[in-house]
């Protein structure tokens, strides 16, 4: 879970920084989950290698400023996967708790990534670097 979730998102920017200082700056963007910032028991491991994304993505923002290299992490939320299809079909009442609670009343779809993955590798967030914003229909701001 370490080695897929944050090892990876760790090795590719290194791979990627001495590209993009060469360039004169440039955009790195991490996925983390809504787990970044919630605790769920039955996914503990998962969890802590998301969480671990956003400390990540402050470390990297904060050593790369200084080469004009913007490094921010997007955290879904719910969205329509196959995974989370499956998680439906064997949690029983899953769909609606989270219906319930996203005040957008919907699950996301892959297509509402498309946004915000857009506006942070534009010139449009060259002052927004060490951020991990949520896409998840306002989930995240409805609490416990």
């Amino acid at each position: 879970m370490l080695d897929s979730n944050l090892t990876s998102a760790f090795v590719a920017a290194q791979a990627a920084y001495p590209h993009m200082q060469k360039a004169g700056g440039g955009k790195i963007v991490n996925i983390g989950s809504m787990m970044s910032i919630f605790g769920a028991s039955f996914v503990a491991a998962y969890g802590s290698s998301k969480g671990a994304i956003v400390q990540l993505t402050r470390a990297l923002a904060c050593a790369w400023a200084k080469d004009n290299i913007q490094v921010n992490a997007v955290l879904p939320g719910w969205i329509d996967t196959a995974l989370t299809q499956r998680a439906r079909e064997e949690i029983g009442g899953l769909n609606e708790r989270v219906v319930a609670r996203t005040p957008a009343g919907r699950w996301g779809t892959p297509q509402d990534m498309g946004g915000i993955a857009v506006f942070l590798c534009s010139s449009a967030s060259d002052f927004v670097t060490g951020t991990a914003i949520p896409v998840d229909g306002g989930y995240s701001v409805q609490g416990g």
